[in-house]
């Protein structure tokens, strides 16, 4: 009973780790890659979404005080959450 509790978890740190990368963009924010590109989130991004994604502007929502240029994006790109 132990052994596949480690087994299991040795692969769900695997699986977290994997792919992570953080990186300066040419416009100084910061983009952090989190399994292997599944989960994206850059700061001071204020490029414009690709169109085959589900884009939701959060800064109706939340942002009072301007756009902060955060953008989240999961699934490889297929669902954006941006505040710009």
């Amino acid at each position: 009973m132990k052994k596949p509790l480690t087994l299991a978890a040795l692969a769900a740190a695997t699986l977290l780790g994997s792919g992570c990368a953080t990186r300066t963009t040419a416009t100084g924010g910061k983009e952090t890659n989190l399994l292997g590109g599944a989960v994206v989130m850059a700061s001071d991004s204020f490029q414009p979404v690709t169109p085959a994604t589900v884009n939701t502007n959060t800064a109706t929502l939340v942002g009072k005080n301007g756009p902060s240029g955060r953008k989240v994006s999961l699934f490889w790109g297929l669902l954006t959450f941006n505040d710009y």
